[in-house]
């Protein structure tokens, strides 16, 4: 495993993280300890969970597996402003939408959707913070947490002082070690502008439809950013459009013979091209893809361990992927 940066005097930052939104939710618990134990024994220190993973119940999963000497050797990225849909969804509906979905049952797939956006709608006030951190706390089995990020925020939270001095005042008091900030491109690039106070961290989606972020983040980095990357393969749309991408740039003569071999079709060829091409020369210290089963975590990891392009290849076909992508060659992923 290749590690980079370091937190505040924390232990090394694998450049392979496991996220953990599909524990307790998607993945039941024996499956979920099954991820990450692999994740562990093949050197992974960075684990990116959130408040409202797993119906609230993943950062619990965390805490039991890092209970004990494995949690100062571990790297915590946490958020909150999201708070956790429950299990069963009925639980949470109303009375009166109760009886409304009893009594008309083609409404369930409307009050569904109702109470998912009740539950899932963003809050991003110093109360929440303060309650939702010391619940993340007490769930993870530890005093302090790495990273703290606000989760899928609006670009209005850059204007919340309050918020942000109290996100500042909790690193400070050694509670969290970097506080930062999760959300879409415009939001990101707006934060690394602005440099608002107490924010050190980001963490954004880098894919082939969002390349046009490594413009900027390489700045942010020489700034003293950390900074994380997730979705990288931009879901199943993602990989056949990769797929697609690859064998137009394999029969583009303006590549070099050399160069248009290495893309000869393999299994591990689209992972050490998307994972490196993020992680080479644009300041992003890490990437979380989502590997709950041990063939999609050891081929990432022999990725980033081993691979085939050089930095100025890797430079080169990241130019031509995000042309492509501005150009409309690419569709939207």
């Amino acid at each position: 495993m290749r590690y980079g940066s370091v937190l505040k005097g924390g232990p090394q930052v694998s450049v392979l993280g496991l996220g953990c939104a599909a524990m307790l939710g998607r993945t039941g618990r024996g499956e979920s300890l099954k991820a990450l134990g692999a994740a562990w024994d093949a050197g992974i220190t960075l684990y990116d969970t959130a408040r409202s993973y797993g119906y609230g119940e993943s950062e619990a999963l965390l805490g039991q597996f890092f209970s004990g000497e494995r949690r100062s050797r571990a790297v915590i990225c946490t958020k909150f402003g999201i708070l956790p849909a429950a299990k069963n969804w009925k639980q949470r509906l109303k009375p009166v939408a109760q009886a409304a979905v009893k009594a008309f049952p083609g409404l369930r797939g409307i009050a569904q959707r109702q109470a998912a956006d009740q539950l899932v709608a963003g809050s991003f006030s110093v109360e929440l913070l303060h309650a939702s951190l010391e619940t993340s706390l007490r769930q993870l089995r530890t005093d302090y947490v790495d990273v703290l990020l606000m989760h899928a925020a609006p670009v209005n939270v850059l204007e919340q002082d309050d918020l942000l001095d109290s996100l500042a005042r909790l690193v400070e008091a050694g509670k969290v070690r970097v506080a930062g900030i999760s959300g879409d491109a415009n939001v990101i690039a707006a934060s690394f502008e602005r440099r608002p106070k107490g924010l050190r961290a980001a963490q954004f989606a880098m894919n082939l439809s969002e390349l046009k972020l490594a413009d900027i983040t390489s700045n942010a980095a020489r700034e003293g950013w950390f900074l994380v990357a997730n979705h990288p393969f931009g879901g199943p749309s993602g990989v056949a459009e990769c797929r697609r991408r690859i064998e137009a740039m394999r029969d583009d003569a303006s590549l070099n013979s050399e160069l248009r071999e290495k893309m000869r079709p393999d299994a591990q060829l689209m992972p050490e091209l998307l994972l490196n091409m993020i992680l080479s020369d644009t300041g992003v210290n890490s990437i979380i893809p989502a590997m709950m089963s041990t063939h999609h975590l050891h081929s990432n990891v022999l990725a980033v361990e081993r691979c085939r392009f050089s930095p100025e290849e890797l430079a080169t076909l990241r130019r031509m992927l995000a042309a492509g992508t501005e150009s409309g060659g690419l569709q939207p992923v």
